[in-house]
């Protein structure tokens, strides 16, 4: 029985994967701002390289050296190495490294190197680079994630940074400024609501040294939170997150606001800031938010024990 769900297990992610892989975004530097390593679960990585300097139709013998910078846990520590691909190529692999429960390589025979992560039991983001070829679309590729316990089929996007990056922007990601979020909740008995933050800015600087990424994202409910019919309570309250990390609308709410809003659900409108570069924190420009929601059992089919996760929309204020 463990093996028959195991293996569908695989096949689920590797087929999400291997679709969400067509028409997604390209760079030379690809941000995948979520993954998990969670037992049970699998993370699926799916990449694609352009061809540089290679003859329309013909076969590339070039290895182009792929950098996966891994930032994890709630230090975000850094974790990176170098695998490898060539020009036209498609590689699909577990995030986990087998000894960490993923299942290696999607296709068992495939010539390309990836770079596993090697802890079980951890969450974090993901920048993947190219470091051999010239240009500004060598890379596109997206991320899978099935997680059984949490109910979680979700695949995205890798966030472009179309920079070229062997000229030292590798992992510069200072054009995302978004800072302001409209942050929404659904009634508590039916929904768990959070959200997953990355603080984005220039990391290159971070990345060439193997240091761990400190920019800092602060979060600042303007003075009102608005239960689910627009009914405004006043207090102020403000999150930070340095490098990554996970909140709820509550994290955002004084404690009156908290049990005023009560548990139908409520609306937060965030004025974000980057917080200013100190010995402690690196400089940053704005902010990634990952929004999950949980759907309690009790709603009942289909949703029951679903998650969804989406890229939280910036603005709106």
């Amino acid at each position: 029985m463990k093996k028959t769900f195991q293996k569908t297990l695989i096949a689920a992610a590797a087929g999400v994967a291997l679709m969400s892989a067509v028409g997604t975004a390209s760079a030379n530097s690809l941000l995948f701002p979520y993954f998990t390593t969670a037992t049970g679960a699998q993370s699926v990585l799916t990449l694609s390289t352009s061809a540089v300097a290679v003859a329309l139709g013909s076969k590339a013998a070039t290895a182009e050296a792929i950098h996966y910078v891994y930032n994890y846990g709630s230090a975000c520590t850094h974790f990176d190495a170098n695998g490898s691909m060539t020009a036209n190529d498609l590689l699909s692999h577990s995030i986990a490294s087998t000894a960490a429960g993923g299942f290696g390589k999607v296709t068992a025979a495939d010539a390309s190197t990836p770079v596993y992560f090697p802890l079980a039991n951890q969450t974090g983001f993901l920048v993947v680079s190219n470091k051999t070829s010239v240009g500004t679309a060598v890379l596109r590729g997206s991320m899978a994630i099935v997680d059984p316990a949490s109910g979680l089929v979700v695949s995205y996007a890798g966030i472009d940074n179309a920079l070229n990056t062997t000229a030292a922007l590798e992992g510069n990601f200072a054009s995302i400024t978004d800072l302001n979020f409209v942050l929404t909740s659904l009634p508590s008995a039916l929904v768990t609501t959070s959200w997953y933050a990355v603080s984005v800015g220039d990391m290159n600087p971070v990345i060439a040294v193997g240091g761990n990424w400190k920019g800092s994202y602060s979060m600042d409910n303007q003075g009102f939170v608005w239960d689910n019919d627009e009914t405004p309570y006043s207090g102020a309250a403000t999150k930070a997150i340095t490098c990554a990390g996970s909140f709820t609308a509550s994290d955002l709410m004084t404690g009156a606001q908290v049990a005023a809003v009560g548990t139908n659900g409520s609306v937060v409108k965030v004025l974000g800031t980057a917080v200013a570069a100190s010995a402690s924190v690196t400089a940053s420009t704005g902010a990634v938010l990952m929004k999950m929601q949980a759907v309690q059992a009790s709603v009942g089919a289909p949703f029951a024990s679903k998650q969804f996760l989406h890229r939280e929309l910036a603005g709106g204020l």
